[in-house]
């Protein structure tokens, strides 16, 4: 799972939790509770809302580094641009 390590754990429970959300949803489907299997797909909606959040955060840090990478390679310190940032 492409997320920050340290939200791996969480990541991989809100996998998990998505999973079982979709197979309630489905089982609830082929015994003829929509009622029921709506609820099952709101819980699977707001899991999968986090776990996207994760996926994003993971993103923005290795668009981070690579904007960090860039500035290397042509000849920019960042710890410059991080001090004129904090004055």
């Amino acid at each position: 799972m492409n997320v920050l390590p340290g939200d791996m754990e969480r990541g991989a429970s809100l996998l998990e939790h998505c999973k079982f959300y979709v197979s309630r949803a489905y089982m609830e489907l082929q015994q003829g509770d929509v009622d029921a299997a709506d609820r099952w797909v709101e819980e699977y909606q707001r899991c999968r809302r986090e776990l996207d959040e994760l996926l994003r955060r993971k993103e923005e840090h290795d668009k981070l580094v690579q904007l960090v990478e860039v500035m290397k390679e042509r000849g920019i310190d960042i710890a410059i641009v991080m001090r004129k940032e904090n004055e």
